[in-house]
């Protein structure tokens, strides 16, 4: 039996690669400062942050920044 294989490339316009790239800054923003926070805890208190903590954190920092373009997170150096 032959096995085929395909491939596909999407090339976005302008303005969709950067809603993309958006939202992949925000990502990066979002990912380093939970990261900077669940190491922060673990200095201080020697324990690591769950899952559900961390969800909790990010959706207090999305209330936190809701409405806000742009919005740096806090915690995030410039380069995050």
């Amino acid at each position: 039996m032959r096995v085929r294989a395909y491939r596909f490339r999407a090339y976005a316009s302008k303005t969709t690669a950067r809603v993309l790239e958006t939202q992949l800054e925000a990502a990066c923003r979002l990912y380093n400062t939970l990261l900077h926070a669940e190491q922060e805890e673990y200095e201080r208190n020697k324990h690591t942050m769950n899952k559900t903590e961390l969800r909790q954190l990010a959706l207090d920092l999305r209330k936190q920044n809701n409405g806000v373009s742009g919005a740096t997170l806090p915690g995030c150096a410039a380069g995050c």
